[in-house]
C-alpha cells in the first residue's frame, strides 16, 4: 500500500555534490582513480574527513567501535529504549577505483542525517550513522571486515592469522591504528536485539538501471558467490621443437575452459542472471619460448538463484573431466561458497512504497550481483538496500560515475523511507 503521509522535506543537492567532490580528493591518483585501501594513509585521511564533518555539522560525538567502524548519533530521537535505525556504507576503495562506490552511501546517509538535523525532525527510534571498516578486498586479504565482525561471521581468533601481504603488518595492529580495539573485538558484535534496521544506499555497479533509464532500484537479495582456486598441470616443453599433436598446453586448456564456460552461461535460460568470471591467472614458466606447463586461476560464479550456480558447477565438473581425459592434471579447491541472501521484506516494501508514491519514478526491484555489507547484517537482523544508477554500468574504475540528479532522487527516497520505517517498525 502506498503511503500518503510523507513529510515534505528534501535533501540539499548542492551540498551532497560538494561533499562527493571533497571526499573524492582523498586518495586521488595522478591517473584519476581513488586509492583508499583498508588502513592506508588515504583510508585514515578519509575517516578523519568524515569524523570532522560529522562533528562540525551535527555537533555530536563521533565514536569508533572495536572493529574501527565509525558511528554518529542523531540528536532528535524521542525514545532511546527503541532499537536504532542504522544508515551508512563504507569509505574505503579498490585500487584505482571510483569516488562513488561505498563513499556515496556514507555521504547520502550523512546528507539525510544533516537534512533532518537542520529541520529538527523528531524520530521515535534512535538513528545512527555508520561508516564501515574495510568493505573492499585489500592487502589484509579480508573484505566486508567491519560488517563481518558486527554480525559474528568472524571473531578475534579467526582474524589473528591475517597480515598485510605487502608489509607484513598484522590485521590486529591495523585495526588498532584505525582507532579500534582488537583485544575487545567481541564488543563490536551485534544481535537482532541491537538494531531495528540497517539501510545501505549504493551504486548499482551494473547497467540495468542505465539501460532502463531509471534512477533507483530496490534490492531484494544479494547474490550468492561460488569461487574455486584451480591448478591445471600440463607439460612444459620447447615452444619450437614440440609439434602441435604432442603438446599438453595448460594455458590452452584454460582458454578452452573459459570459452566453454561463457558459452554455457550464455545459453542458460533463467529469470535470475548468472555470471561467471576467470579473473585471476598465473602461468608457469611464463616464458616466450616454453609451452605453459601449469596455470593457476580462479573461477567465480554468481547468481541470486543458487540452483543455477549448482548447474554451472556440474557443467564445470564435466569440462574438467574432459581435460583430465586429455592427459592434464586438475586440482580444485573451493575457497568461497556463499549462498544468496534475502533482504528484509518490510524494508523492501518501505522503499517500494516511497518510490510508488512518486509518479515520476518506476519501481524496479533487483538482485545485487555484487557482495555488500548489507548481506552480513541480513544474517542477524533487518537489512535493506537502495541502488543508484551507474552510468554505462561502470564501477571499480576511475570512470565510475553517477549523475547528481539520480543521486538526489536516491537521497530523497532514502530520507522518506527512513521516516516511514521510523513510523512502522517497533
Amino acid at each position: 500500500m502506498v503511503k500518503s503521509n510523507l513529510i515534505e522535506i528534501t535533501i540539499n543537492k548542492a551540498r551532497i555534490e560538494k561533499n562527493i567532490e571533497n571526499l573524492g580528493q582523498i586518495g586521488l591518483s595522478k591517473r584519476g582513480g581513488i586509492n583508499r585501501s583498508l588502513a592506508s594513509q588515504a583510508d585514515i585521511e578519509s575517516r578523519n574527513w568524515i569524523k570532522t564533518y560529522w562533528q562540525q555539522n551535527f555537533n555530536i560525538p563521533v565514536t569508533t567501535d572495536a572493529a574501527a567502524n565509525l558511528w554518529g548519533e542523531y540528536p532528535y530521537s524521542t525514545n532511546q529504549s527503541l532499537k536504532p535505525l542504522i544508515i551508512g556504507s563504507h569509505n574505503d576503495s579498490v585500487p584505482e577505483g571510483g569516488k562513488y562506490d561505498g563513499a556515496l552511501g556514507v555521504l547520502l546517509a550523512t546528507e539525510v542525517f544533516q537534512t533532518m538535523t537542520e529541520k529538527q525532525i523528531k524520530l521515535k527510534h534512535p538513528l545512527r550513522l555508520i561508516s564501515l571498516t574495510g568493505e573492499e578486498p585489500n592487502p589484509y586479504q579480508i573484505s566486508t571486515l567491519g560488517s563481518k565482525i558486527i554480525s559474528g561471521v568472524v571473531d578475534k581468533k579467526y582474524l589473528k592469522k591475517f597480515k598485510n601481504i605487502e608489509t607484513g603488518e598484522p590485521l590486529a595492529k591495523a585495526i588498532n591504528r584505525l582507532g579500534g580495539d582488537f583485544e575487545n573485538l567481541a564488543s563490536a558484535r551485534w544481535s537482532d536485539q541491537d538494531f531495528a534496521a540497517f539501510i545501505e544506499c549504493h551504486i548499482e555497479q551494473g547497467r540495468r538501471l542505465f539501460d532502463s533509464g531509471d534512477p533507483v532500484a530496490v534490492v531484494k537479495k544479494i547474490t550468492g558467490i561460488y569461487r574455486e582456486l584451480i591448478v591445471i598441470d600440463g607439460e612444459a616443453n620447447h615452444a619450437g621443437t614440440t609439434d602441435i599433436l604432442h603438446r599438453k598446453d595448460a594455458l590452452l586448456a584454460l582458454s578452452w575452459l573459459n570459452v566453454k564456460l561463457r558459452e554455457y552461461l550464455q545459453n542458460l535460460k533463467s529469470k535470475e542472471p548468472i555470471v561467471g568470471t576467470i579473473g585471476f591467472v598465473e602461468v608457469e614458466p611464463n616464458a616466450a619460448n616454453i609451452i605453459p606447463g601449469r596455470v593457476r586461476f580462479n573461477v567465480d560464479l554468481r547468481s541470486g538463484d543458487w540452483s543455477l550456480v549448482e548447474k554451472a558447477i556440474s557443467n564445470l565438473d564435466k569440462l574438467f573431466a574432459r581435460l583430465e581425459e586429455a592427459g592434464l592434471k586438475v586440482t580444485r579447491n573451493v575457497i568461497l561458497n556463499q549462498k544468496p541472501v534475502e533482504l528484509n521484506p518490510k524494508i523492501i516494501q518501505a522503499f517500494s512504497d516511497t518510490i510508488a508514491a512518486n509518479e515520476k519514478l518506476n519501481l524496479k526491484v533487483f538482485t545485487s550481483m555484487a557482495g555488500h555489507d548489507a548481506a552480513n547484517l541480513a544474517r542477524i537482523g533487518r537489512s535493506g538496500m537502495l541502488f543508484v544508477k551507474s552510468i554505462d554500468g561502470k564501477s571499480h574504475c576511475k570512470e565510475e560515475y553517477s549523475k547528481i540528479e539520480d543521486i538526489e532522487v536516491a537521497g530523497n527516497v532514502l530520507l522518506q523511507t527512513i521516516l516511514d520505517l521510523d513510523r512502522e517498525l517497533d
